[in-house]
């Protein structure tokens, strides 16, 4: 295989399974090389295979939005160096960064609520109206899952491995961990039908031979204390890196040592940074860059200051560092052994990692937020005590040693959580198709089946009532995370009444216009914080510092304002030109056979992105697909797709609006002849005049559901024996603009539209005699209901998802080409 770089045994091993069509579960040591394994195989296929033969499209989905920067940063270097940058575009998805809401990069990076909030059609991402876009991506893509061991039991690990079995056999994947039981790597392989890779004691021992792992010596010490500056200044090594389990433990460490190492700071022989989650995100990146500069240096290359870096759960996975020792608060062993990843890293390298017992003024153990729940505290417990253990103690911590840790401590737990899974999953699949089938349901189940996180979005500001942009958008501004207790310990220890404020929907009666607007309200007792989702902070009782973060101490500048964040890639209004039905198809089929360009971003053919799954669909039996069926059935959808603008009440609007639009454009005429059958008039909706004469010309008629039944005879036609095929094809046509319709109204033919017809089927490559199997006109007894999917029927629901995105991702560019 010729690659960019020279793999291990178990990379190729990978790369050779995944090729072959097979799916992996990996287990591998920190630093060993899991995201080369996860990605060798696909660059190899892009640069050699054709589109049918592996997905065009990776999705590389991770738990934290730090990985998914740092993987895009390292892989965008990778392919300008060989010059695929024209061929290949990385992109990343978070809430930080929504930079491809759509999925329409090739390599992209992203964090698993995204992922799962997309399959399940309540994308993050987009809005409602374009919530059916993003699933079909998930379905014909090549899917990454990183540090499975880190998705919430409850909530996305069940979502994850459901989704899993659904397209089992059809979509290609890996999961990737570090940290996983024997047990639960056996009976996961099992479920997914995948391959563990290492499946045997040798290949695991042959792990510890691969170049990061060589002569590398970390060892483990059990230290019943608290963390403190004393104890790690005890340790005089170049660099340290100390891990608390909570901000405020963080901050209190940095504190103590800042006051320790005063005269060494103040000279230039010391350097301390803090790192946790609650920095603005510009502070938050230039802390994380300069930990991978001074961090990422191999051990006997660092010639600099005695270096210590205080951090939180943060810094536990993907930051590429290392250190001589490694100070942390107990947590449980696949937490423990990931912070351990950042100690003696490399080839060769020693280190120490030295576990601590906080415990709270009762001398009990603290082990906040380990300690929520049973699971937790179970796992904190074991870990503490197989640290007492001489196995354990002081012994190189090889790969076959972390796993028989793992082993030891979670083995019972991961058995609980797999049988929790088991007897659960008819009601997790239930939860997931009803988010599947109806958007506003589907959001409100995320808590089920994505994330249940119970925190507050709060931010400083001196005063959100006088504050135009609070009134429009409560996310305006940079901000942070906070659990309701912390904000109410913190409402109580301050006396915050009237000093935090409240977000809340002003009601339509009281808005100026039918836009969302927000207003603002004081805080008066603690037990509020738990009542709005997003609370703004007077600078009068918290303070911001690039230093330490956010901290209730009040602020020096009383009119303190944050940073105003990462603007969102909203769906961008462009203005539409005149265009008739069939120039409108072949818009469409070109964006799909040949892809675009609009001068900023290249689209790939949607045809590529389809051709892999296509292939593997049209080899299932279940789904009496003949072959290239979803091609051709891809072509009859934009040839039908906008069949219910052909109605005489449409072209009648369309006809009025041209007649109209001039006016605009210098007064010049631009009527149409009434033999002219437009799909497209031209309309520019950034323009107030032109939405206001809209608005009195009247609503234009609705035309999707009325597409769907115009051209029922024809799809069934070209479905052939496939209902699977005919159910999701009349479905996409119904929903290309929003995925809630169910009816339509009456359908009356225009006197012009056979002739329209006959040149959209001709500009697709399809016989045009199909034209004929349009009816006159389709009253409104007709049901469109009874011919949409079943969204109990998987086969139907995974179709409808890639012919619903490839339609509408073609309709989008159609005007670009």
């Amino acid at each position: 295989m010729s690659t960019f770089i020279d793999p291990y045994p178990y990379q190729e091993q990978v790369a050779k399974y995944l090729l072959q069509g097979k799916s992996i579960i990996l287990q591998a040591p920190t630093g060993a090389g899991k995201t080369t394994a996860a990605l060798l195989p696909y660059l190899h296929a892009r640069k050699n295979f054709h589109a049918n033969q592996f997905p065009r499209k990776c999705i590389y989905s991770v738990p934290m939005k730090v990985l998914a920067n740092q993987f895009e940063a390292e892989y965008k270097k990778i392919i300008r160096r060989y010059g695929w940058q024209d061929d290949l575009q990385v992109r990343v998805q978070t809430g930080d960064r929504p930079d491809d809401p759509q999925f329409e990069g090739d390599l992209i990076f992203t964090t698993i609520d995204q992922t799962l909030s997309s399959f399940l059609n309540v994308p993050y991402g987009v809005g409602r109206r374009r919530a059916n876009i993003n699933a079909g991506a998930i379905v014909s893509s090549y899917l990454v899952f990183d540090e499975l061991h880190l998705y919430d039991p409850d909530s996305s690990l069940p979502t994850t491995l459901q989704m899993l079995q659904m397209l089992k056999g059809i979509t290609p994947f890996i999961i990737m961990t570090a940290t996983f039981s024997s047990s639960m790597l056996i009976r996961l392989g099992k479920l997914l039908d995948a391959v563990v890779v290492p499946a045997t004691s040798d290949e695991r021992q042959a792990m510890e031979k691969i170049g990061s792992q060589v002569d590398k010596d970390r060892r483990f010490f059990s230290v019943d204390a608290p963390l403190t500056a004393t104890a790690v200044l005890a340790h005089d090594v170049p660099r340290t890196l100390c891990i608390c389990n909570t901000v405020q433990a963080a901050q209190e460490l940095y504190g103590e040592l800042a006051s320790a190492l005063e005269d060494e700071l103040v000279a230039g022989t010391a350097v301390l940074n803090l790192l946790h989650a609650r920095f603005y995100k510009t502070d938050r990146d230039a802390k994380e860059t300069w930990i991978r500069q001074q961090f990422g240096i191999p051990q006997d290359e660092y010639n600099g200051p005695r270096l210590i870096q205080i951090a939180t759960q943060v810094i536990e996975v993907g930051v590429d560092a290392t250190c001589d020792v490694l100070h942390t608060e107990l947590s449980p062993a696949s937490s423990l052994l990931q912070r351990a990843g950042r100690c003696a890293r490399r080839q060769g390298e020693t280190g120490r990692v030295l576990v601590y017992l906080p415990r709270d003024e009762q001398g009990e153990p603290y082990l906040m937020p380990y300690n929520i729940g049973t699971r937790g505290q179970q796992l904190c417990d074991a870990t503490w005590q197989a640290l007492q253990t001489a196995e354990f103690t002081d012994q190189p911590m090889l790969f076959s040693k972390e796993q028989a840790l793992i082993d030891a401590v979670h083995k019972p737990v991961d058995e609980q959580i797999l049988d929790e899974l088991q007897g659960n999953r008819f009601r997790h699949l239930e939860e997931m198709i009803k988010a599947m089938r109806d958007y506003e349901n589907g959001r409100s189940l995320i808590p089920q089946l994505i994330r249940d996180v119970d925190n507050r979005f709060v931010f400083l500001h001196p005063n959100p009532r006088t504050d135009e942009k609070l009134a429009t958008n409560p996310w305006t501004y940079d901000g942070f995370s906070l659990f309701p207790g912390t904000l109410a310990k913190a409402f109580k220890s301050v006396e915050a009444a009237y000093e935090m404020w409240g977000m809340r929907l002003i009601t339509d009666d009281e808005a100026p216009s039918n836009e969302r607007y927000y207003g603002w309200y004081p805080l008066t007792e603690a037990n509020d914080v738990r009542k709005t989702p997003v609370i703004t902070i007077s600078p009068t009782i918290a303070s911001y510092s690039s230093i330490t973060g956010f901290g209730f101490t009040p602020s020096d500048d009383e009119e303190a304002y944050p940073p105003e964040r990462h603007k969102q890639h909203g769906f961008q209004s462009f203005a539409y030109e005149l265009e008739t039905y069939a120039e409108h198809v072949t818009g469409l089929f070109q964006a799909y056979q040949q892809g675009i360009s609009d001068g900023k971003t290249r689209y790939a053919p949607l045809h590529d992105e389809l051709a892999f799954v296509a292939q593997r669909l049209e080899g299932m039996p279940i789904y009496k697909l003949h072959p290239n069926a979803l091609d051709q059935m891809c072509r009859t959808l934009f040839a039908c797709h906008d069949l219910g603008k052909l109605n005489v009440d449409w072209q009648m609007w369309a006809h009025k609006w041209q007649a109209q639009v001039g006016q605009f454009y210098d007064g010049q005429s631009m009527a149409v002849p009434s033999e002219y059958m437009a799909a497209h008039t031209r309309y520019d909706p950034r323009d107030g005049r032109q939405r206001e004469v809209q608005k009195k010309l009247g609503r234009r008629p609705n035309h999707a559901g009325e597409s769907a039944m115009a051209g029922l005879d024809i799809l069934e036609e070209m479905a052939g024996e496939s209902e699977v095929l005919f159910r999701a094809a009349v479905t996409a046509v119904a929903r290309h603009h929003t995925p809630s319709v169910q009816d339509h109204t009456p359908y009356q033919h225009h006197r012009h539209a056979p002739l329209a017809i006959q040149a959209g089927l001709q500009a697709v490559q399809l016989p045009i005699a199909l034209a004929g199997a349009v009816p006159i006109q389709v009253t409104e007894d007709e049901p469109l209901g009874e011919w949409l999917i079943d969204f109990l029927n998987n086969e139907q629901r995974l179709v409808y998802f890639l012919l619903v995105r490839i339609l509408r991702l073609a309709d989008q560019r159609s005007q670009t080409v």
